[in-house]
């Protein structure tokens, strides 16, 4: 790894402070302490300053910065020249390797970017450090650290990294069971005025959490009206890997034959993007949305080649949950093509990951898939018990939608099995989950 090293903008072995920084820059300069004063200030004051006896006005440090060609903030928190521009590509060759799977390399750098970024008062590329290391927690499928990271970017003041972090941490309460915590944050976040110049940006990556949440629900008008908001905001959109995401997500609302074309050109808009950012990880979850379209227009082995791609770069890279989340889809595919044992040994590989990372949803669609293998396999009772259990945890999360499914589908086994009773009391469960689908 390649990296220009951080420590060089520290001041090694130097004292600190605004007064040793000006006189080693009035000595590099080659003025004397009366030649920077003039003419507005005093040699006496100006050696008390450098001494740190007496601390500069606004107004002195002002004149100082501009005779010595520096910026004021770069003389008062002891920035070296480019240091922002420094700390920003840093972050961008830790995000690629991040998305490369090297997420300890990537984890060290962002933890050093934002250690200098504070120690220099750069908020932004603090702030997006900050994010980073969210994202490479919740990478390798810590869930939890990867909220509690997003947590302490969400309480800092209002910038573009604190509105991703906010979006990010909403998707991990969805994700570990927290449907109603989830809607109310992005819907307040939403709801707030837009004061930030990069407020588009914010806006957009927002619109894509909430816009994915909706998807999972089943709540194709609420999502198709937040399509059409978020689209206005595209134009102004600046960060390339937001519109990619924007497109991953809204491509997977397109579910029928004659949307397919539509969805396909935007997963390969997006892809196109990842690419051009060297964004490995991102690629793979491009493919695993083209499946997931797919399987819903009975495209089977189409949907099996793209979820085999999404599945094995995202294990490449140690994308954990979303591996398992691929893995899923690819098994469903599997059962559907008759090919049990295969479909088995997927839900069960994807489940016990979910299980290890508590993931709440991929663990009822793992239950749901074993038990839909058991009934096929000749098995009603362990059918049963998994698709029962899988209805209390889509239940247990929000899921209306799927508990609805999975009711249908428990129904069906009891029915087979002459359990009439038994299977109205889980229809009727159904329909009370339809009526709460908005």
């Amino acid at each position: 790894m390649t990296t220009k090293p951080l420590e060089a903008l520290r001041e090694n072995g130097e004292p600190a402070g605004v007064g040793p920084r000006i006189r080693r820059l009035r000595r590099a300069h080659g003025l004397t302490q009366r030649e920077l004063a003039q003419p507005h200030y005093s040699r006496t004051l100006l050696a008390a300053v450098e001494a740190g006896t007496r601390n500069p006005s606004e107004p002195m440090l002002t004149h100082v910065a501009q005779r010595l060609g520096v910026d004021p903030d770069d003389l008062r928190y002891g920035r070296p020249p480019g240091a922002a521009a420094d700390l920003n590509d840093a972050l961008q060759r830790a995000r690629r390797l991040l998305s490369e799977g090297k997420i300890g390399y990537a984890e060290d750098e962002f933890r050093r970017v934002r250690a200098d970024a504070s120690r220099y008062a750069l908020t932004e590329p603090a702030g997006w450090a900050g994010y980073w290391l969210g994202e490479a927690r919740l990478q390798s499928g810590d869930l939890r650290g990867a909220e509690e990271q997003f947590g302490r970017v969400r309480d800092e003041p209002p910038s573009t990294p604190r509105t991703a972090a906010v979006a990010r941490w909403a998707y991990c309460r969805f994700a570990r069971g927290d449907l109603s915590t989830a809607l109310a944050v992005l819907q307040e976040e939403l709801r707030a005025p837009a004061e930030l110049p990069a407020h588009a940006d914010g806006r957009l990556r927002l619109s894509a959490s909430l816009l994915y949440i909706f998807v999972e629900l089943d709540w194709r008008e609420r999502a198709r009206r937040l399509e059409a908001d978020a689209q206005a905001l595209l134009p102004q959109a600046t960060v390339p890997e937001w519109l990619a995401h924007f497109y991953t997500t809204a491509g997977q609302l397109r579910r029928s034959p004659a949307e397919l074309p539509e969805a396909e050109r935007m997963f390969t808009e997006a892809g196109r993007i990842y690419r051009e950012l060297g964004l490995t990880r991102e690629v793979g979850l491009c493919h695993w949305a083209h499946g997931y379209v797919l399987r819903r227009v009975d495209r089977l082995p189409e949907a099996a080649r793209e979820l085999s791609a999404a599945a094995e770069i995202l294990r490449a890279v140690g994308a954990t949950q979303d591996h398992a989340g691929a893995t899923l889809e690819l098994a469903e595919v599997c059962r559907r093509q008759g090919d049990l044992d295969q479909a088995a040994r997927l839900a069960t590989e994807a489940g016990r990951i979910s299980h290890d990372v508590h993931h709440a949803e991929c663990m009822a669609e793992a239950d749901r898939l074993l038990g839909l293998v058991a009934v096929g396999r000749g098995d009603p009772a362990a059918g049963e018990r998994l698709l029962t259990r899988a209805a209390a945890r889509y239940e247990q999360t929000g899921l209306m939608a799927e508990l609805v499914r999975t009711c249908r589908m428990l129904g069906d086994v009891l029915l087979e099995a002459g359990r009439e009773a038994d299977a109205v009391v889980v229809l009727r469960r159904g329909l009370h989950a339809a009526e709460k689908i908005r």
